[in-house]
């Protein structure tokens, strides 16, 4: 795994200095003019529903057993609204959708977020807030003797609540290539290009465990930093067909602060703890593009895991279909008028 992270961050630098040879042979004209990569659509509102089977699956292993907590929705749906250099997206997950109806074995999921995007002509700004409370376990067959999958409830966490605050900055290198063209389709890529992207993720994660049965009470806090030196080329076929490919290897470094409360005594016991990790972040997005309507598909691929293998080992998956489909239009004027005057005072 690490030969083939290091193959990746090679990869990326040379792709890197191949794009900025080939800007560098352009003519200022080229670069000024950027119609002719991408349509910024800066008069254009962007809504967006979105469907996907984003579930997040945690992984507890050590050398002898291994622990898979995971969320019981089987899709969620969001809806984004963007529009220069501001988006918003709210995100759920509706009980009517198929396979988030199985509550009898799995027990309830309660999920919740919103997040936010801020374009800019070279910076991507993201920042999120999620909430998801239940889990189950997911191999319950490997603690639960003659337990029948499907039949027999899996094990349950009810008191297990996650809250994470998150943030990603992102830079690109390269003036032809659009990154709002692919996270939030607010612009229309019309040439095949690529650009290093390189960015820094971050997130405080507040865990609690309640209702165990055992009357203690588990509280963690963590705060996770990442570098991911990016890559992102996207195709483009006559114009309105596109396929974009992602390539994100990164590391990390964990901060963690976790609390065992005894009820019964009225006490607590106080760990502090940190390591170094390493994830892969891959993706592909096969879609379709106008001045008005767009949709298509996306798949990622995200895996987590620490350094140190005699240790407790953390690993987290994060794979996942997306369907989007999207209608662009133009902004009304009281709407028009309000972003002109933010542009005018901050100079975005």
């Amino acid at each position: 795994m690490k030969s083939f992270l290091l193959i990746c961050i090679s990869l990326c630098m040379v792709f890197s200095m191949n794009a900025q040879t080939s800007d560098a042979a352009e003519t200022k004209d080229t670069i000024v003019s950027k119609n002719k990569y991408f349509d910024t659509l800066k008069g254009k509102i962007s809504v967006r529903a979105n469907f996907s089977s984003d579930v997040k699956s945690y992984r507890i292993q050590d050398t002898e057993s291994s622990l898979i907590l995971t969320q019981n929705n089987s899709y969620r749906t969001s809806f984004t609204f963007d529009y220069r250099f501001f988006g918003v997206t709210l995100g759920f997950s509706p009980k009517f959708l198929p396979g988030n109806d199985d509550e009898n074995l799995k027990g309830e999921t309660e999920l919740s977020g919103i997040g936010f995007q801020f374009y800019f002509n070279k910076w991507l700004q993201r920042v999120s807030y999620e909430r998801i409370k239940g889990f189950y376990v997911e191999n319950t067959g490997d603690f639960v003797e003659d337990w029948r999958e499907g039949i027999d409830p899996y094990l349950q966490l009810s008191g297990l609540r996650t809250t994470t605050y998150a943030g990603n900055t992102a830079y690109k290198f390269n003036d032809n290539f659009s990154y709002p063209a692919i996270s939030g389709y607010i612009h229309w890529q019309q040439k095949s290009v690529g650009s290093f992207i390189p960015s820094l993720d971050y997130n405080y994660i507040n865990i609690e465990l309640k209702d165990t049965g055992d009357f203690t009470e588990i509280k963690s806090n963590e705060f996770n930093i990442t570098l991911t030196p990016s890559y992102f080329y996207t195709f483009v076929y006559k114009k309105n067909w596109f396929l974009s490919l992602e390539a994100s290897p990164g590391i990390g470094i964990n901060f963690a602060k976790e609390t065992d409360v005894d009820l019964v005594q009225n006490t607590s016991t106080t760990e502090n703890n940190s390591f170094l990790y390493y994830t892969y972040d891959s993706a592909a997005i096969l879609g379709y593009n106008s001045s008005s309507f767009y949709g298509g598909a996306r798949y990622n691929v995200k895996n987590l895991s620490n350094f140190d293998k005699s240790e407790e080992n953390l690993l987290q998956t994060d794979n996942f279909f997306e369907f989007f489909i999207g209608y662009r239009f133009d902004a009304p004027k009281f709407i028009k008028k309000s972003f002109d005057w933010v542009e005018e005072k901050t100079g975005l």
